[in-house]
C-alpha cells in the first residue's frame, strides 16, 4: 500500500492489521431450524423472501454468499455447524465478505497482539428471553459484561453488548462474566493446570521398626 501510494502521490495512514470475524455462533446444535428453505441457495435472495430457517432473523443463512464473494480462499463453510470459517492466514480483510453478507454478520477487526481478539458473537437485538430461545449462545443483553470490564470497551445498545476493539485489552474478564458464552476469545493460549508440588503431596507414614532384643540365656 506504502508503494503504490508513492506512486500515486498520495499518503497512507498506517493501519493495523485486520481480519474478518463471523459475529454468529448460530450452529445447528444452538440455533435449531423450523422451516426448511427449498429456493435459491442464496443468503441475499433468502433475505429477501423470509427471515431464515430459525427463530433467529439476525443470524447467518448459510448458504455462502460470503464464500463466493471471497477471491483468495479465505472462507468456507463448516458442513457441521453450518456457519462460514474464516481462513486467518488467507484473509485480506478486503471486505468482500463484510458487503456480501445481507445480514451483517460479518465484521473487519484488528488481529490484535499476537492474534489474540475478544469479540461479541452475536447481531442479535431481540429482547433477551426472545433472543435466548432462537439461539442458546445469543447475547441477550443483560450488560454484566459491561459492568465488568475495566476499560470501557464494551457498550450495550438494542439489546446487544459491543466490544469496542480500539479499547479492549484483552483481559477476558467479560468471557467468564457472559452468561451464554456469546463472548469468545480466539487465539489465547490455553493455560495448563500447574502440576501439585512433590513436597505438597503426603508422605507415606514409615512401618513400625521392630526392636532386636537381647535373648536371655
Amino acid at each position: 500500500m506504502q508503494k503504490v501510494a508513492a506512486v500515486l502521490g498520495v499518503e497512507v495512514a498506517v493501519k493495523e492489521p485486520q481480519v474478518a470475524v463471523v459475529r454468529c455462533n448460530g450452529t445447528c446444535e444452538n440455533r435449531p431450524r423450523t422451516n426448511e428453505y427449498g429456493g435459491y441457495q442464496s443468503c441475499r435472495v433468502k433475505a429477501a423472501l423470509y427471515s431464515g430457517d430459525t427463530g433467529c432473523s439476525f443470524g447467518c443463512l448459510g448458504c455462502g454468499d460470503c464464500v463466493a464473494a471471497c477471491q483468495f480462499g479465505a472462507i468456507s463453510m463448516d458442513p457441521a455447524t453450518g456457519l462460514p470459517v474464516v481462513d486467518e492466514e488467507k484473509c485480506t480483510a478486503c471486505g468482500a465478505c463484510v458487503k456480501a453478507c445481507p445480514k451483517a454478520v460479518i465484521e473487519l477487526r484488528n488481529k490484535g497482539r499476537r492474534n489474540m481478539r475478544v469479540f461479541v458473537s452475536c447481531v442479535n437485538k431481540d429482547k433477551g428471553a426472545v433472543a435466548r430461545k432462537a439461539c442458546k449462545a445469543a447475547c441477550i443483553g443483560c450488560g454484566k459484561c459491561a459492568k465488568v470490564c475495566p476499560f470501557e470497551a464494551i457498550t450495550v445498545e438494542n439489546n446487544l453488548a459491543y466490544i469496542d476493539f480500539t479499547k479492549c485489552k484483552l483481559c477476558k474478564k467479560c468471557v467468564a462474566e457472559c452468561p451464554t458464552g456469546a463472548i469468545h476469545a480466539v487465539n489465547f493460549p490455553v493455560v495448563k493446570p500447574k502440576p501439585e508440588a512433590a513436597s505438597a503431596a503426603p508422605k507415606p507414614e514409615a512401618a513400625p521398626v521392630a526392636e532386636n532384643k537381647p535373648k536371655e540365656e
